[in-house]
């Protein structure tokens, strides 16, 4: 009995100490220290607010029951994936935008000459650990940082597991030059050895142009955290990315709000807008969207043809995984929207790409 106890207590303890120091889980963002922070209209009484309300209630317990019965979240067998195209990238072109998707929210886009990342997880579980916690279906071919182009900035949206994965950005650190993060997100980035002089932190409607290309920080209604205690301490955001040859749009997670039409009028039209359309459910309605309202946010954002993304990759609700697609694209032939659906991995021209539908 004696030695149980102590056993139990050895346990608690190094989950204690786990959960004080392991660097995965990122470091708290110094509200003192960033005076931008006291200047955003967002954040308010020491956290960031949504700008519309939002109810954060927790799941009653029959979702999660409903979530491990559910079937067909994964898919059956191993998902076709492609390589990278790492040469397309290499190639000059003042006008082509090149896209790669390689599943969830992690996009490869060259455009105008620059290389961007969006939201890079190239770790096998979006969890604080490696070895539990949301895995990655089977690819016919897995990513690492290796496969990529050189990468000349990197988008995040958020700090969630599944949108900031520590190992990725720990290799991705000495490689990009440029690090666009919501505020409070740095100080993670920084806790993981990417250089202050790196990273750009941008309040919603900040703006930011590199060589050329404007990127502005985006409206969203979703919530932070890498643990619990520390929920609503750092924003969230999507973005725009606004060049010489295109205009895109990348909504971060976020539930449907009036903020898709501001940003339609405020930096719209979009050639193309990747829209939040996954791990959705009637649980928790306000912070991701149904299918059918992502096809509304891209019609309310002023764009032209819009790609759903948040799926393909990681199972974080109850529905089939490839859901989402089906019924995006529904909603978009109604609603006279363009979809834009390219394989996991396959490299392709905006302007060329013809869309098959693959995921069924």
């Amino acid at each position: 009995m004696i030695v149980s106890i102590s056993l139990i207590s050895l346990f608690v303890i190094l989950l204690v100490l786990f959960f004080q120091w392991a660097p995965q889980l990122g470091a708290k963002a110094n509200h003192a220290e960033c005076g931008s922070f006291q200047k955003s209209k967002n954040f308010v009484e020491d956290r960031f607010v949504n700008p519309v309300p939002t109810s954060m209630n927790r799941p009653p317990n029959e979702a999660f029951r409903k979530m491990i019965q559910a079937t067909g979240r994964r898919p059956q067998g191993m998902l076709k994936t492609y390589p990278i195209d790492r040469e397309s990238y290499a190639v000059p072109s003042d006008s082509t935008i090149r896209l790669t998707w390689l599943g969830h929210s992690t996009l490869l886009i060259k455009i105008d000459q620059i290389v961007l990342l969006t939201d890079p997880v190239f770790s096998k579980r979006a969890s604080v650990v490696s070895f539990m916690g949301p895995r990655q279906f089977d690819y016919t071919h897995d990513y690492s940082i290796d496969d990529l182009p050189p990468v000349d900035l990197v988008l995040i949206t958020h700090d969630h597991y599944d949108h900031l994965d520590y190992r990725s950005i720990k290799k991705l650190s000495e490689r990009v030059n440029h690090f666009l993060v919501p505020l409070g997100v740095g100080a993670h980035l920084k806790k993981w050895g990417v250089p202050p002089e790196k990273i750009y932190e941008l309040d919603w409607w900040n703006e930011i142009t590199i060589n050329g290309l404007t990127l502005v920080s985006t409206p969203a209604r979703h919530f932070t955290g890498r643990r619990i205690s520390q929920r609503f301490t750092t924003l969230w955001c999507g973005w725009a990315i606004l060049g010489s040859s295109g205009r895109l749009y990348l909504t971060g997670d976020s539930g449907y709000f009036p903020g898709f039409r501001e940003i339609g009028e405020k930096l719209g039209p979009f050639d193309l807008s990747f829209m939040e359309c996954g791990q959705y459910s009637p649980y928790w309605p306000s912070i991701h969207m149904q299918p059918e309202e992502s096809v509304q946010a891209a019609i309310d954002s002023k764009s032209v043809r819009a790609m759903p993304i948040h799926w393909g990759k990681f199972s974080l609700s109850m529905h089939p995984w490839n859901e989402p697609p089906n019924r995006f694209r529904i909603k978009a032939q109604e609603s006279g929207l363009s979809t834009f659906i390219p394989e996991i991995g396959k490299t392709i021209s905006v302007r060329s790409f013809t869309e098959e539908e693959w995921w069924n």
